[in-house]
This record gives C-alpha cells, structure tokens and sequence, in this order.
C-alpha cells in the first residue's frame, strides 16, 4: 500500500514536472501569437527621443525594432514616466523594459535582466561658473546642487560620491537637463553619452568634471516568470553581437553626435521642478 502511495506520488510530480517548460513556453508564445512586441520606454536621449512627429527614436528603438523584426512581429512602444517602468512591466503592460535600464542587483530582485546589450559610465558635467579654480573642491562643498534622474543609477551614483551635495531628484531626463540649464542646478550626473551631450551643446557653459563616478551594463528587463521569451532575448542578443549588429548600432548613437540636428533631444526644455 505505501508503495502504491509513493508511485502516485512520484507520477503526480513527473506530470507536474512535464508542465513546466510548456509553460516556459507560453511567453514567447504570447508575443507570436499576438503578432506584437510590446516595450516599455521612457524619454532618455540617446537610448530613447521622440521626434517632432511623435515617432519614438534611438539606440534601443533600433534594438528593439530589430529584435521584433527577427521574430517576425510588429513592435509597440509604450511611453511611461521612468519611475513607472519596473511597476507596468510587472503588472503586465509590457514584454520587457528597453531604455538605457542598467542591470543593478535591487532592480534585479522584481524583474529579470536579459544578457547585457553594453556598457556606459556614469559623468560629471558642470557649470564652469560654478566650478572656480577648484572643481574637486567645489562638488565637495556643502549644499552644492546636482541633477539626477530619480531611482536610477546615476542618483545613487552622485549620492555615493558627493554626500555633501544637494541632491535635485527628476523623473525624466528632459528635466535634469532643464534643471542644469536653467541654473536649478550647478551640475549633472549622468549616464553618458548624456552629460558630452550637454558639454558639446553648451561648451562655453558647461564642461565635463573628473573621470567616470561608475560604469554599468545596460540590458533588457523582463518579467521573472516570462522564461522562454528571456531565454530567446538572450540568444538573440548573443547572435546580433557576433554577427556585429549591436556594436553597429552602438557606434552610430554613442560614438557621435550627428544624429543630434535630426533629433529633438530636449536638451533645450523648459525649467521643471525637482521631485519632492
């Protein structure tokens, strides 16, 4: 009779156990079958611009567009404020996140990162007015006042290095830049090309400070129970680096600014208030 029993036992976990990848399945499935790849954006020039007609552009726009294409799929780009990002993906709005997101291992315990797609440093750049003489000695001072993007990378990254900085907190990119611009703010931390963007545009203004505060990689997010369409982004991200796709994407958005003239960046917006 025990025996009886264990042999059920073990043939109802064998037939749970053959349910697994067919449910791993069922994500890649999803996206196929609904014929669209659905991705969740937020403006961040150069991974993510919107053109002057509405239509979205940049590094991961590229990415993206080729990753659909690949799967024989139409693409969907849904805009949403940075901070909303990680919540919409999880609630199901989206397949996967793709705007510059770097793989940090706090995100890492909601979503699931796919292999990286490249890497970027984390700058300084810097009213030169501001500056003085001694530009170490003036991000240092007390009150100093510093831009960043709310809950990401570059935040923690300025936090870290200047903890006697005021810290002005914005949800989107086009205010960090509105902030340093404006005057709100003495500098900017940022993820680069970012803050060469901003010394480039204005370089009788603003310069570039010191070496780089941090480098991280930059991926997909996906849902963690979304295995099988993970498990294809990543061997796709694998193909298109040996075959030079993604360095050739790359080189375009990160190793120039010539795709600036066609481009609004927003390097030029109105002042915005920082994030309480």
């Amino acid at each position: 009779m025990r025996a009886k029993i264990i042999a059920a036992i073990i043939l109802a976990l064998s037939a749970w156990l053959t349910l697994l990848p067919a449910r791993a399945d069922d994500s890649l499935k999803r996206v196929i079958e609904q014929k669209t790849l659905t991705v969740g954006v937020a403006i961040n020039p150069p991974w993510i611009l919107k053109k002057a007609d509405g239509k979205f552009a940049g590094y991961d726009v590229d990415l993206t567009n080729a990753l659909a294409s690949d799967l024989g799929v139409e693409l969907k780009l849904v805009e949403v404020p940075w901070n909303d990002l990680k919540p919409r993906l999880l609630k199901g709005d989206f397949d996967l996140i793709a705007a510059g997101y770097a793989n940090t291992p706090e995100r890492a315990r909601d979503v699931v990162f796919s292999n990286p797609t490249g890497a970027a440093d984390i700058r300084v750049v810097a009213s030169i007015a501001s500056l003085g003489k001694r530009p170490g000695k003036a991000l240092t001072a007390p009150g100093y006042k510093i831009a960043v993007l709310s809950n990401s990378t570059d935040e923690a990254a300025a936090k870290e290095a200047f903890p006697k900085a005021e810290i002005l907190s914005f949800n989107n990119t086009t205010d960090v830049f509105a902030a340093l611009i404006g005057g709100n703010a003495q500098a900017m931390v940022a993820t680069s090309p970012t803050p060469q963007m901003a010394a480039r545009l204005y370089d009788a203004k603003f310069k570039l400070v010191g070496g780089p505060l941090l480098r991280t990689p930059e991926a997909f997010a996906l849902r963690p129970d979304d295995i099988r369409l993970a498990q294809y982004v990543n061997n796709w991200i694998g193909a298109r680096t040996a075959d030079g796709t993604i360095s050739g994407v790359r080189r375009y958005w990160f190793g120039g600014f010539k795709w600036m003239s066609r481009f609004d960046t927003g390097a030029k917006p109105e002042p915005a208030k920082p994030k309480q």
